[in-house]
């Protein structure tokens, strides 16, 4: 791994050399200037990870260089080194765009803890930044919500809360997008510009999901030999997920708790309370309410996390947002391997969406994945024919945040029609109309004929627009709010 390179910006040889040793030890690089203009070249010329900077040097204050520093590198982390009766230079750096000050005289470890600090702040909101270009706020905000009217209320509840700083619990099978709603939830709040810590509670055991969450103090334990900051403080003012809570240990869970209730923590090893200024976000993919009927999970904690419950439904229950995701992964994936945009044929478009996605988004999104590597879709059609004749199903565990299992869409076969019951005529499309009432008149089988004309008028237009609903309203020349009325009437869903 490459050290980190630090540009030190004082006149004092002594300080100088004590800093250079100190931190050539800590395994980085030093370059060392001794005024503003040498600093300013230097800064130029080594694109360093991280400035010490002195206040007092002989042509000037060290503050004048913040500015011109953030106008060429807005992330490099800058550490303003102060003396006595400083105070008010301070205040002007800390308002220049400092990250951080330390007054002399201090401890030899206490400067490096700074610069290991704040280039882990550095490093947390990179990567942010990082997820962010990935998929840009606005695609994602649409892939996320895409048409289903059970996302909008899902939609609804995220603008609702999103401008608070409530603690939220997302549920929701594994692959529905969790991930995605804290994020959406993140940047939609005025933390939206501070850092977005993950902590997958699964991934790791007790012991280093403590670490890893709280930090530890210098000599807490074998091995640690220095401060180590958690996840916590790394998201200092901005939001911390945790996603799979469930799977945390009970003890864990006791010292979670006192962060939720008191806002603030202790490191491993540590003496001294650190203020915990973040939003707490969890997820789970097991039903909670269950492990703590079972005793697996704490009832105090589930209540202060569970303030907020925001479910989100699998791909299977909001199936017209396939087509719009199908979309999105196409183009996406064929930019990232270098590949021709390529159309789903209407026949795999069918089995998408007859299909029950018991990976939810993730599953399709690896399968579309496949289709562009592979460059046509015959293998997947295969595969997806085979699912169909074998009557998968999709069964959400025992655990989960619902406990239902859902079969397949099945399609009957050609000819395995039950003979319509007596007193029942065949209309045009299939539709059957009961006449055991005796007193059906013209008008009435007229009025009946028409909404089946119509039910199958918009059943069709729907498939050719692949349930984009909007589009279909225009096709149909009437307003959108009248065609969610017309299919609710005519209870089409999209089997």
């Amino acid at each position: 791994m490459t050290p980190k390179l630090v540009l030190l910006v004082d006149d004092d040889p002594e300080f100088s050399q004590f800093a250079r040793a100190l931190l050539t030890e800590k395994g980085m690089q030093v370059v060392a200037a001794s005024s503003k203009a040498e600093g300013q070249a230097a800064f130029e010329t080594n694109s360093p990870a991280c400035v010490i900077l002195d206040i007092f040097l002989p042509d000037g204050s060290g503050v004048d260089l913040i500015r011109p520093m953030r106008s060429s590198n807005s992330s490099t982390p800058i550490i303003v080194v102060s003396g006595q009766g400083s105070v008010d230079e301070v205040v002007r750096a800390m308002k220049e765009g400092a990250s951080d000050y330390i007054k002399k005289p201090f401890h030899g470890e206490e400067l490096f803890l700074k610069v290991q600090m704040v280039l882990e702040n550095t490093q947390a909101k990179w990567e942010l930044e990082e997820l962010r270009t990935k998929v840009r706020p606005e695609e994602e905000y649409h892939l996320l919500f895409g048409m289903s009217d059970r996302m909008s209320k899902v939609q609804a509840i995220l603008d609702q809360v999103a401008g608070t700083d409530i603690t939220v619990l997302i549920s929701g099978e594994s692959g529905t997008g969790k991930e995605l709603v804290a994020k959406a939830i993140h940047k939609s709040s005025d933390r939206g510009g501070e850092p977005f810590i993950k902590v997958n509670c699964a991934a790791l055991p007790r012991e280093l999901l403590e670490s890893e969450l709280f930090g530890f103090e210098k000599g807490a334990f074998t091995g640690a030999h220095r401060r180590k900051y958690g996840r916590f403080e790394m998201a200092q003012n901005g939001t911390i997920f945790l996603d799979e809570i469930s799977e945390m240990h009970m003890d864990l869970q006791s010292k979670l708790l006192h962060v939720l209730q008191e806002k603030q923590f202790f490191r491993i090893g540590g003496e001294r309370e650190v203020k915990a200024g973040c939003r707490i976000l969890c997820a789970t993919n097991k039903n909670l309410e269950r492990m703590v009927e079972e005793g697996k999970f704490r009832r105090d904690l589930y209540y202060r996390i569970n303030v907020v419950n925001i479910l989100v439904p699998p791909l299977r229950d909001r199936k017209e947002d396939i087509p719009v995701l199908v979309d999105y992964f196409i183009g996406r994936y064929s930019q990232m391997y270098n590949r021709e945009p390529m159309k789903t044929s209407p026949k795999l478009m069918e089995m998408f969406l007859n299909y029950s996605w018991p990976g939810n988004v993730r599953e399709l999104e690896n399968n579309v994945k496949r289709l562009i590597i592979l460059g046509n879709e015959s293998q997947l059609v295969s595969e997806f024919q085979r699912r169909r004749e074998t009557g998968q199903y999709s069964a959400v565990p025992d655990d989960g945040p619902g406990d239902t299992m859902v079969p397949a869409p099945q399609r009957k076969a050609e000819g395995s029609r039950a003979p319509l019951p007596a007193n029942t005529l065949q209309g045009a499309g299939g539709y059957e109309l009961n006449l055991s009432n005796n007193r059906s008149t013209l008008k009435e089988v007229a009025k009946i004929a028409q909404r089946n004309a119509e039910r199958e008028l918009i059943q069709r237009v729907l498939q050719q627009t692949r349930w984009n609903r909007r589009k279909a309203a225009q096709i149909l020349d009437i307003s959108y709010k009248a065609l969610l009325y017309k299919i609710k009437e005519c209870g089409l869903n999209m089997e």
